[in-house]
């Protein structure tokens, strides 16, 4: 999520869910000879069980993420939405299993009592549409590989990986970390932008279904961005890390 800016006068506040224990990133490959050369081949592997899964995980976060937005008096008027992100046009098998477990997942009963719409994009015309318009979206459901094109660009769009939450979800847990990881190369420096891991709180938060508290966190964080004032390097400003914690407290 990020505050309108002159390149995107809509705030940005998305969330991409990416599939992560098979496609591509089996990593089952071989290289074998031939008369022209070596040749290598890799195995793209999509079940119908965690292609259920993923979509399911992304309506239930379209739906949760409608319920944050009421909490926080949202008035934008956004619908919960997930895009099923695929290349069935070219890979019919795998990437059209894959669309057709997610709507088949995304067609319970539940998800449309929570008002949570279900449209489709190939790969290449979603990074297309994301740049242009990325405050349209809300949930994006991807196959590993597509995701992790996607989620890179995402945070591209808001400039630092410093304000990227994420989270590692299975069956029955979540682990929560900021999307840049540890940072080693600036630790003890104090400049290192604390908003992805407060927002990585709000979605540990969100995950034990306490979204009013999500919300109040998320409220606090996009009140300092807003603000403008203290900001650490990486947005441009000079603040220090504990000068961004202090005042997301205070606001909180």
């Amino acid at each position: 999520s990020v505050a309108p800016s002159p390149a995107y006068p809509e705030p940005i506040d998305l969330v991409t869910v990416r599939e992560n224990t098979e496609d591509l990133y089996v990593k089952e490959e071989r290289t074998y000879d031939t008369p022209d050369g070596p040749v290598a081949e890799a195995i793209k592997r999509i079940s119908t069980r965690a292609s259920t899964r993923i979509a399911t995980m992304a309506g239930e976060i379209a739906a949760r993420r409608a319920r944050v937005r009421q909490g926080l008096g949202d008035s934008s008027g956004k619908q919960a939405l997930v895009t099923v992100t695929h290349k069935s046009n070219v890979l019919p098998q795998t990437d059209g299993l894959f669309r057709s477990a997610s709507f088949a997942a995304l067609a319970q009963q539940r998800f449309k009592d929570a008002g949570v719409k279900v449209e489709e994009q190939i790969i290449d015309s979603m990074l297309y549409k994301l740049v242009l318009q990325p405050a349209y979206y809300d949930v994006i459901v991807a196959p590993n590989l597509y995701g992790d094109l996607l989620s890179d660009t995402a945070a591209a769009l808001v400039k630092s990986l410093g304000l990227v939450p994420s989270a590692n979800v299975g069956d029955g847990f979540a682990i929560g970390e900021p999307c840049h990881g540890s940072a080693p190369d600036i630790a003890g420096k104090g400049i290192s932008n604390p908003i992805a891991t407060l927002r990585s709180v709000a979605l540990m938060l969100d995950f034990l279904d306490q979204e009013e508290a999500a919300a109040k966190i998320y409220a606090a964080v996009d009140g300092n961005l807003a603000d403008g004032k203290l900001l650490t390097p990486d947005m441009g400003g000079k603040a220090k890390t504990d000068e961004v914690v202090e005042d997301v407290i205070r606001r909180l």
